[in-house]
């Protein structure tokens, strides 16, 4: 073992020797390569969990991130230099940052300097956190420019490079609804309440919004737009009716009823892509009189007498008529 020792401190003080002795004789030497010993980086991660969409807004994506570090050299000079610093307990500080990313993007590393030891091969793992704005595009392609370096370690030489992590986010199926005027309508019997529903676009995809009536009252009717579609634009805006009807029945009314809405967020490509519904309700106050439709038949009966008059008179003249001639 002390022969073996030995025999590496040999090697390292001669190596460093000749560098020198050749750097005296040769200014110009430093473009020269004598031996080769070089830092090697390499940035991994789970393809499998990166390749998994993110949740704009809601999620906090955590990837662990791979680095591993090596050394390459030549069995002489480079070898030596390497074993020496080695042996002299020499660690390395390798140095990991996000230089660049999509604009919707935020990411953070769990720290940016990661120590190694002097070895042939090391490896060691930090967490990267990523956050999705509002405006992620849905399946769009995001990428993250992530650079690994170390600087030199005497003869050793340093490395840097760039590596890129790309991501998707996934649909965000987010809408507002907006009433323009108040939920409750106060109606005769003989009106129909209409409500519009403005329905914002808070996600990131173009939505296909659907409308379901969920409670309609007994004697009641009413109907809704069935589907509006919102453009890919965050506060991209469309709009919806509540039409209701009232019973008409016979008599004096003074009732409330309430409407409920299912309204649904579908992506527009992928219909399998369905978001949380929003319910809405609504309530129709009906006060009044209703004649029932009497007044259709008041129409009718009115129109017979006239004919009834008409024809009587008709009559009477052609009785006349007879009596004179």
């Amino acid at each position: 073992m002390f022969q073996q020792n030995r025999k590496i401190k040999s090697i390292f003080v001669l190596s460093i020797l000749i560098f020198t002795i050749f750097s005296l004789i040769n200014p110009s030497s430093k473009s020269i390569q004598l031996y080769n010993a070089n830092i090697i980086l390499d940035v991994d991660w789970d393809l499998k969990t990166a390749e998994i969409p993110i949740i704009p807004r809601d999620e906090i994506k955590e990837l662990d991130l791979l680095i591993k570090f090596s050394i390459v050299s030549d069995e002489f000079i480079g070898k030596g230099a390497f074993i020496g610093y080695a042996k002299q307990g020499v660690s390395a500080f390798n140095k990991i940052e996000i230089v660049e990313s999509s604009s919707w993007c935020h990411a953070v590393l769990e720290r940016n300097l990661v120590p190694t030891n002097l070895s042939e091969y090391e490896e060691a793992k930090v967490k990267l956190f990523l956050t999705l704005d509002e405006n992620a595009p849905a399946y769009g392609n995001g990428y993250i420019k992530i650079k690994a370096s170390c600087e030199d370690l005497g003869l050793i030489k340093g490395f840097e490079s760039i590596f890129i992590l790309t991501f998707n986010p996934s649909y965000l199926p987010i809408i507002i609804l907006n009433l323009p005027q108040d939920n409750t309508i106060s109606i005769n019997p003989d009106k129909n309440a209409v409500f519009p529903l403005q329905i914002e676009n808070a996600g990131n995809a173009r939505t296909n919004v659907r409308f379901d009536i969920e409670e309609i009252p007994e004697g009641w009717d009413a109907t809704v737009s069935e589907v509006v579609i919102l453009n890919e634009e965050i506060g991209s805006k469309a709009t919806a009716y509540l039409t209701v009807v009232p019973p008409n029945q016979f008599g004096y009314h003074n009732e409330d009823v309430s409407i409920k809405v299912k309204i649904t967020p579908v992506q527009a490509e992928n219909e399998n892509e369905v978001g949380n519904p929003l319910y809405a309700s609504f309530i129709i106050q009906n006060r009044g009189f209703s004649s029932g439709g009497l007044e259709y038949y008041l129409i009718i009966f009115i129109i017979i007498i006239i004919i009834l008059a008409l024809l009587m008179r008709i009559f009477r003249k052609k009785r006349k008529r007879e009596k004179f001639s």
